[in-house]
C-alpha cells in the first residue's frame, strides 16, 4: 500500500492560527532544524486543531 502526503507547506491556509503555523512549520524546514514530514504533521495538528 503506497502512502501519499499532502504537500500542507505550500498551501495557504484561511485560519490564521493554522497560516502562523504553517509559516513557522515552513522556516523551520527551509532552516533544516525538522524534516519535511515533522512540518506537515505540525500543520496537520493545526488544522485538525482550529478548523475541525
Amino acid at each position: 500500500m503506497a502512502i501519499t502526503t499532502t504537500n500542507l507547506l505550500n498551501t495557504p491556509n484561511e485560519d490564521q492560527r493554522v497560516e502562523r503555523v504553517r509559516r513557522a512549520a515552513l522556516a523551520a524546514y527551509v532552516d533544516g532544524k525538522i524534516s519535511f514530514a515533522q512540518a506537515n504533521l505540525r500543520i496537520r495538528k493545526a488544522i485538525e486543531r482550529f478548523v475541525a
